[in-house]
């Protein structure tokens, strides 16, 4: 085979260097240039759609960190408050009642079962008051609550015996104590929960 047989294949070899050459030296730089180009001009439009497809829209800067921080503070208040551990105490529901029957003038005996919570560890009861509210909806006071015994971490049982206003109308009558606790030196008001009983006429 003579030199004549490979010059056609020589030639093809070459020629698909030089045009491999041609893309790799000016072809690509330019295509380059052109794409570069039409992202400049329309960087907005493009990174917009992007961050849209991807859901990256809100991308991180100080203001959403804040607000973020913000709604977590708000979301972590919210099921401090649901699950009660914004309050000093915690009472189980259902389980704290007044002893029936009560007639007008005669003495209340609330039995309350309550336990202190986490944020209420350290606070000591200084008092409290007992408030009643009849079918007038009208809430009045009766006696104070004097500090007896500081409720524990875990369920604790009080029998308190309060002497109620004379104005009460018989029927359905609510009753819940405002508490007053000391927490480190700074006051602190909590209550008790709504318990309900009925006030018989004098008979």
């Amino acid at each position: 085979m003579t030199f004549s047989d490979f010059a056609p294949r020589v030639r093809t070899v070459a020629g698909l260097i030089r045009d491999a050459s041609y893309l790799i030296v000016v072809v690509t730089p330019a295509l380059g240039l052109m794409l570069y180009g039409l992202y400049v001009w329309n960087r907005d439009t493009i990174v917009s759609t992007v961050r849209s497809e991807l859901g990256i829209e809100g991308l991180a800067t100080r203001e959403n960190v804040e607000q973020l921080s913000m709604r977590v503070g708000d979301l972590t208040a919210a099921v401090r408050t649901a699950s009660g551990d914004d309050r000093v105490i915690r009472q189980p529901i259902g389980m704290s009642y007044v002893s029936e029957p009560v007639s007008v003038g005669q003495s209340v005996t609330l039995n309350l079962v309550l336990e202190r919570t986490a944020l209420g560890e350290r606070c000591v009861f200084v008092g409290g008051q007992s408030l009643f509210a009849d079918a007038t909806n009208i809430v009045v006071s009766g006696s104070p609550v004097l500090p007896q015994r500081q409720i524990a971490l875990t369920a604790t049982r009080l029998r308190v015996v309060l002497d109620p206003p004379q104005t009460l109308l018989p029927g359905r009558i609510e009753l819940y104590l405002a508490l007053e606790y000391d927490c480190a030196g700074k006051r602190v008001f909590d209550r008790t929960d709504v318990v309900a009983y009925q006030l018989l006429a004098k008979g």
